[in-house]
């Protein structure tokens, strides 16, 4: 009896040892640690605790014509952590091992290693392997100890023979199979427990990166902005390297190789991650093409890269670099993608910002420019006079002014029709040419099946304002005005061309920046900037035969497409 004993707890403590060897291995950790668990895992998992059904066999201690064996502990840690197919595996795999060792327990011995499976299978079912308490390992265990003495009873023969063996090893088996098996379930709740640890940490360090990058990015990605980032990152995630990028350059460096990565200049690396980044995509890999280091002291040898992506559009990059022989853990690729993330939307918001300012800024110019003292005492004396010379065009030029100061006052919309907006230009225009008589001749050449196609408020009528105030007002003899709009690949095109002075003999920078009205062209260009990205454009040059041409693109989804590309009449103002 006293061998029995001795040599059981030479079996708890293999067990033992068994247990902790297997939390370590990382397939083994990663399973049990996720929240669903794949068929191929769980074919990992029979294989491991099946490896444990069948070590117990080994270390079984021959008695009275049978083993007295940790067996059993095998499926009943593998149906507690694993659920019922691993149990059922790990005890079919036990259960084979003891059917070639025969002896007169060898059926009962077999089956219960089965029922085992199944019986902490159901409790895995029942609690999960996170809610299994020491407390449900030994009961279950004691559970599956009883029928596997009961089978014992009931199939083995003789039963004299039997009985006799359970006198023996009933309290020594069931007392050391209950203790390996809380013994390893113990130890997998401490891993659970390093895990929680480990995620309370990771919440930490997210909160504190959040907390330290917090309007980091407010004034946008540049130089500095990258430098304090990338410095937050580098000592919050403590990776060997720390790389920030806008589209073309390397803004910020921190850690290894900054002495040859350096700010503000191109990178092989910037060129390389471009592709996948416009596509949404992290980057993880250990491919020196990735990294685009010529250096051949560098040290780095792993990039986690992560995009810096604002409506579609690719501003940057932040990537972070290992030595050899390292790794990034799936924690630091989910606190490098949030950390991207965050910066995405503070520079998101940053645009919405400076979209509402400008929007508003527009806003307010445009509300000043329409009824500014100048533009109305000159209308306005021009209605006088035609009041008493014609007074038929005096009350539609009235008519004209009012239109105008009702759409100035009461736009709250981003977008108008071009419809609208080319109604707004034509009352502009007979006001205008009320004051300048022959002296303005405007035309235009617009496709009718166009005019619903929606663009940015006050988009054109500046430009058709800056035509006639810098571009022809200072002639004597006037000149021409060609509006012409086209769709073409996909886009929308405004032009607006006169054949007055020229930018060069314009007063042109100053007034160029900003018309009569007060709507900068510089304005406008900002706005389509932040509303369509760089699918959208505003170009000044100099008309061939003289004069100044203004034109925007402005890209079309498909739905604004027009059916056809029938251009209607041409119109003459």
């Amino acid at each position: 009896m006293k061998n029995l004993i001795i040599a059981i707890l030479y079996n708890f403590s293999v067990i033992g040892l068994s247990a902790y060897m297997i939390t370590r291995l990382p397939p083994v950790r990663r399973l049990l640690l996720e929240h669903s668990i794949r068929w191929q895992d769980r074919f990992f998992l029979i294989l491991i605790f099946g490896s444990l059904s069948i070590l117990g066999n080994g270390l079984g201690i021959p008695i009275l014509g049978s083993l007295a064996n940790s067996r059993i502990v095998g499926p009943i840690v593998g149906g507690l952590l694993g659920g019922p197919i691993v149990g059922i595996g790990a005890g079919i795999m036990g259960g084979v091992i003891r059917y070639t060792m025969g002896g007169f327990t060898m059926v009962p011995s077999v089956l219960a290693n089965v029922v085992a499976g199944v019986i902490t299978g159901f409790v895995h079912m029942r609690y999960g392997s996170r809610n299994i308490t020491l407390s449900i390992a030994c009961l279950s265990a004691f559970v599956c100890e009883i029928v596997l003495k009961i089978m014992v009873l009931a199939i083995a023969e003789p039963f004299e023979a039997a009985l006799a063996l359970e006198k023996v090893i009933f309290i020594p088996t069931i007392t050391a199979n209950c203790l390996s098996t809380v013994l390893f379930i113990y130890i997998f709740r401490e891993m659970y427990k390093d895990q929680d640890y480990a995620y309370a940490s990771f919440a930490h360090q997210a909160m504190q990166s959040i907390r330290r990058t917090n309007n980091l990015l407010h004034e946008g990605l540049h130089k500095d902005s990258a430098q304090i980032m990338a410095d937050v990152i580098y000592q919050e995630l403590k990776p060997d390297a720390v790389c920030i990028t806008d589209k073309m350059n390397i803004l910020a460096f921190r850690g290894l190789g900054d002495d040859h990565h350096l700010p503000n200049t191109p990178s092989v690396l910037i060129k390389s991650l471009h592709q996948a980044h416009l596509d949404g995509k992290i980057i993880l890999n250990d491919n020196q093409q990735y990294i685009g280091c010529s250096n051949p002291n560098c040290a780095l040898a792993i990039i986690l890269s992560v995009p810096l992506i604002v409506n579609s559009e690719l501003l940057g990059s932040i990537s972070l670099f290992k030595t050899k022989n390292k790794r990034f853990l799936e924690h630091e690729i989910e606190l490098a993608q949030g950390l991207a993330d965050f910066a995405s939307s503070q520079l998101s918001a940053r645009k919405i910002n400076q979209q509402t300012r400008l929007l508003a800024q527009a806003e307010y110019n445009t509300l000043k420019a329409q009824v500014n003292p100048h533009f109305l005492f000159n209308t306005l004396t021009t209605i006088r006079i035609l009041i008493l010379k014609d007074p038929q065009n005096a009350r539609l030029l009235i008519k004209d002014l009012s239109e105008i100061l009702r759409q100035t006052l009461t736009q709250k919309q981003e977008f108008i029709s071009l419809r609208d907006e080319i109604s707004t230009i034509k009352c502009y225009l007979r006001l205008e040419k009320a004051r300048f008589g022959d002296r303005i001749f405007v035309h235009w050449d617009v496709p009718e099946n166009i005019f619903d196609i929606p663009i940015p408020v006050f988009t054109l009528q500046p430009l058709v304002e800056n035509a006639i105030k810098h571009g022809l007002s200072p002639r004597k003899d006037g000149g021409c005005i060609f509006i012409r709009i086209w769709l073409q690949d996909d886009s929308l095109h405004l032009c607006v061309e006169d054949d007055g002075v020229g930018l060069r003999s314009s007063k042109s920078q100053n007034n160029l920046t900003k018309t009569g009205t007060g709507i900068g062209l510089i304005n406008i260009a900002q706005r389509l900037q932040i509303i369509y990205g760089h699918a959208a454009s505003l170009s000044l040059s100099e008309r061939t035969g003289g004069g100044t041409c203004a034109q925007v693109k402005l890209p079309l989804c498909s739905h604004d497409m027009p059916e056809a590309n029938a251009y209607g009449e041409r119109l003459f103002v």
